[in-house]
């Protein structure tokens, strides 16, 4: 018995320190992972830059911000009236037949250049070429009638009535000739003036009537430019006036005011203008999309770039300057002018020192330090 409570005694003494080693070991692991993910933590570059961050903010904003810009000195620039609008030909005749008969010829095709008197379409003679003999020669008969009736009148073989009808009948001949040559003449459709042959309705055997169409004719040069201006802006528009038009091509003619419109449409409220251009070459055609401009007044502008501009909190835009205390402020801009490198603003001091570079990270009232460079520098 004695032995048994030894063994148990001797049990106890040594399952106590087995236990107490296992805790220690734990500790150690776990005091040894969590310093290894601390270690990592902090090596990580987003952890520190937000650590940064967080240090360096009380500091930067008592700090005063460098800021890069210009001393912009306004100029003159001669403000435009831009509106879009389109090429329209001066005029455009269609080409009626003013007989019936059936088309013989078609001398011309549709597409070509054409000057005045050229026919364009050819009807069928048919029994007009006859007609007009005969009334040539009733013409004929009726002149030696009247001659002979003359003659007779000096002689006193013929009363003063008698000659009277022969000349009657002899007038009448002419104008049933006359008739009959504007009858002919009527077989040829011809162009009313110089342009092009636009548009060809019929075809070699049509028979038309009178009134219908044969073809158009579009008047090539002079051109115009057309375009509807708003009741606010008509009033700046006189007739004769210099303006410029640019095609959508890239193209671009000038030409003068040849029509403002007194009365306003109905359903737009807006006025008709017209630019009359020349167009020697022909070039232009009918229908082609083009911006029109017209001088205003001159007006004293900035040339900045693009990338200057801004929004203030309303949505305005404008710049951010620097005044002589070197306190930023928000000036709101007018874009009058883009040029494809600047644009031309309104709206600023003759002198004025505009930010550049680092204006989206300053605000209205704030101090900044700015390094001013010359425009052409910059």
């Amino acid at each position: 018995m004695f032995s048994r409570r030894k063994e148990k005694e001797t049990k106890r003494r040594t399952k106590g320190p087995i236990i107490r080693s296992s805790y220690v070991w734990a500790v150690v692991f776990a005091v040894l992972i969590t310093g290894w993910m601390l270690s990592g933590q902090i090596d990580r570059p987003d952890l520190k830059e937000s650590v940064a961050i967080a240090d360096q903010t009380p500091t930067d904003a008592a700090e005063t911000l460098r800021v890069q810009g210009i001393a912009s000195v306004a100029q003159p620039y001669q403000k435009d009236l831009t509106i879009r609008g389109r090429t329209s030909s001066l005029r455009t005749v269609f080409v009626r037949s003013e007989t019936a008969g059936r088309i013989a010829a078609l001398p011309i095709e549709k597409g070509v250049l054409v000057k005045q008197g050229d026919v364009l379409c050819q009807l069928e003679v048919d029994a007009r070429a006859a007609q007009l003999e005969e009334a040539k020669a009733l013409a004929a008969q009726r002149k030696l009638e009247w001659q002979a009736s003359e003659k007779l009148l000096k002689q006193g073989h013929r009363s003063k009535t008698q000659n009277a009808a022969s000349k009657a009948a002899y007038e009448s001949a002419l104008a049933y000739l006359k008739q009959k040559e504007v009858e002919m003449a009527r077989t040829e459709i011809r162009a009313p003036f110089d342009g092009v042959f636009n548009d060809r309705q019929v075809e070699v055997g049509d028979f038309v009537q009178p009134g219908q169409v044969c073809g158009s004719v579009v008047d090539q040069d002079p051109f115009l430019v057309v375009a509807q201006i708003s009741e606010q802006e008509v009033s700046t528009l006189i007739p004769g006036s210099e303006g410029r038009a640019t095609l959508i091509s890239g193209e671009t003619v000038t030409g003068h005011i040849r029509y403002v419109s007194t009365s306003a449409d109905p359903a737009t409220r807006t006025f008709r203008v017209e630019l009359e251009v020349q167009n020697p070459n022909g070039f232009l055609r009918d229908g082609v999309t083009a911006d029109l401009a017209f001088p205003l007044q001159m007006v004293m502008a900035h040339k900045i770039s693009p990338a200057v501009l801004g929004l203030d909190a309303r949505g305005v835009v404008g710049v951010r300057t620097v005044d002589e205390n070197n306190i930023v402020a928000f000036a709101p801009v007018d874009i009058i002018a883009d040029t494809g490198n600047g644009v031309w603003v309104a709206g600023l001091p003759d002198h004025a020192t505009i930010i550049t570079r680092g204006q989206e990270l300053v605000k209205p009232g704030q101090r900044v330090d700015v390094v001013v460079q010359t425009p052409s520098a910059s």
